[in-house]
């Protein structure tokens, strides 16, 4: 299985990363794993899957050319680019959030970091940011 892992750049808890990938893993083997290379998350999701000895696709935010809007630019494209099977949303915000609707709108599974599908409820399905918009 091909699974994103987002969440918010801030998250630090190594121990919900580690969990939820362990228990995503076991539930449907992951073969690669694509993050937005983000801080702790993104360091500790890719350190777990090379113990794994998972394939990685880390796509970085351009902050240089995008600015505050780098990380909902780099989220439409990773989406798109990766064709992932699946996407693990940890806590996070907007941006988290944004990913989070692309997804469902795309088809594309959504969990939590249980293992829980996640269907945003329409109060809570924020509309993705119509400026961004990625084809590839």
């Amino acid at each position: 299985m091909r699974l994103i892992i987002a969440g918010g750049r801030h998250l630090d808890d190594v121990t919900l990363i580690r969990g939820a990938l362990a228990r995503a893993h076991a539930n449907q083997p992951i073969t690669v794993l694509i993050h937005g290379g983000s801080g702790f998350l993104g360091i500790s999701a890719e350190d777990w899957a090379r113990e794994q000895r998972l394939h990685v696709v880390r796509y970085p935010a351009n902050w240089r050319e995008f600015g505050k809007r780098a990380e909902a630019i780099r989220n439409a494209f990773m989406l798109e680019d990766s064709r992932p099977d699946m996407v693990m949303v940890l806590p996070g915000g907007t941006d988290t959030a944004d990913l989070t609707a692309r997804a469902v709108r795309a088809r594309v599974s959504v969990i939590n970091s249980e293992g829980t599908p996640v269907r945003p409820d329409a109060q809570d399905d924020p509309e993705p940011d119509p400026a961004v918009v990625c084809t590839v």
